[in-house]
Formats: C-alpha cells, structure tokens, sequence
C-alpha cells in the first residue's frame, strides 16, 4: 500500500506542478544525485526534471520542480518487461507489484541518422496517467541541469560545439519544437556556437565566447561534480551554477 501511496503522489504532483512561481535565489549547496545518472527526463510539456539512476532491476527516480530546481520527490520502481513497438522500446515502471507506467526510448537505428545518438534517445515517460516528453538532443556531449537552468553541449553535423540554455523561470511560455535529426526541444534561452573543448585526466571543459565580453565554460571533473561559469572582464566568474545532475554522451569519450 505505501508504495501504491507514493505512485499516486508522483503522478499528483506531477500534475499539481503547472504553476508558475517566481524563482527563488540559488541555494548555496545544491541539493545532490548520484552523478552517474542513467537518463535525465527534462520535460519539455511539464515543469519537471526526472532523474533516473538505475541498479539492476531497479529504478530510482528523483522529482525536480521548474523553476527552482528544489527536489520535490524520490520513488523507486522495478523494471519489468520490454516491448517493441514500431521501433521504440516500452519498458514497464513496476510498484508493489503492478503496473504504474512505462519508460519509452527510440532505437537509435530507426533515427534519421544513427551515429546522432550521443546519448540513448529517451523520449518520454508515463507514470500513472501523465505522460512526459523528454527533451532530446542529436550529439549532446552533455546535459545537465542547475538550480535554475537546463544546459546542452552538443554537435552539429559538422562537429561544431553548440551551447543551449533552457532558463527555469521561462519555462511555462517556451515553445515545444523538433529540430533535425529527430531532436525535441523547446525554444531556447541563449544559444552559442563555435565552443572549445579542452578534456584531460582531471577533467572537461566546453569554452563558449557568448559575446565580446562574455564567457560560458562548462566543466566537469573526475569526480563527477560538473558547474557552469559566467566571467565577464576577467578570470573570476561573475556567476556560477553547480549541476545538480548530468549525463556525458558516448559521442565525448
């Protein structure tokens, strides 16, 4: 019963999650996820960020609202079968036993082209009666999210470095849209291209020069902690935003 109980409190506030509020100031200590991360669902149909982390059969998520990137709720599910069905794979959200929802991804050799498939295509999920479309890019090398922001590091087809930013408090009025190469996203709310990219043993970073006076990195190191910098008219930041979670595609290593 208590994990009936807890589906149906994932499925309401999910639904309940439609307000908008104004954001609040970034927590100093964001709150923290295992960085190795099976997939990020960032909806682009709801103000909501999944994060599933995966252990065998079993599945936990953990619920983050837009646009104050504060968790909302934690539940797990067992993982049941896998079906296919016009070359996407079903895979079952199991509670206590019964069916709660599915978790749907695309075969990666049914997309427009294959090798775009940095990171698996996941592209949405239902639990209990509320569906939500996941955001998906062609060749991300990273996604992750801040207290306030989605960010994506991708490719474009000529292997170019993009950087897109999908800001919490303008969530409610951004535009659902599909981009080539079987992307779904939503109207972005900076884009920057031609980034740098600088990757050792201690780490990456993604250079991208906004403007003439303005730099975008975006780091991750070994040990999994990954942040976004805004320096403006120097080396010091100007603003700094830890990722609470992120994922690094196949495409990067």
């Amino acid at each position: 019963m208590r994990r009936a109980a807890i589906a149906l409190a994932l499925a309401l506030a999910l639904m309940a999650c439609g307000q908008s509020e104004p954001p609040p100031p970034l927590p100093e200590a964001p709150v923290q996820v295992a960085a190795a991360a099976w997939f990020i669902c960032d909806a682009i149909d709801a103000p909501v960020v999944l994060v599933f982390e995966r252990d065998g059969s079993t599945a936990r998520v953990a619920q983050y609202g837009k646009p104050d990137g504060e968790i909302v709720l934690r539940t797990e599910y067992q993982l049941g079968d896998q079906e296919g069905a016009a070359g996407s794979v079903y895979t079952t959200l199991i509670q206590n036993g019964v069916d709660v929802g599915h978790i749907r991804q695309i075969s990666p050799g049914m997309l427009e082209t294959p090798g775009a498939a940095f990171t698996l295509p996941f592209t949405s999920v239902r639990i209990g009666n509320r569906d939500i479309t996941c955001r998906w890019m062609p060749r991300t090398r990273l996604m992750g999210f801040t207290g306030r922001r989605t960010i994506v590091v991708s490719e474009d087809g000529d292997g170019d470095l993009l950087y897109h930013s999908y800001d919490f408090a303008s969530a409610a009025e951004a535009q659902q849209i599909e981009v080539s190469e079987n992307g779904r996203t939503t109207t972005f709310s900076l884009e920057v291209r031609d980034g740098t990219e600088i990757t050792n043993a201690d780490g990456a970073n993604y250079s991208f020069q906004a403007d003439a006076e303005t730099e975008i990195n975006v780091t991750v190191d070994r040990t999994g902690v990954g942040r976004v910098s805004v320096a403006r008219h120097g080396p010091e930041p100007a603003q700094s935003e830890d990722l609470i979670a992120y994922i690094v595609g196949a495409g990067a290593e």
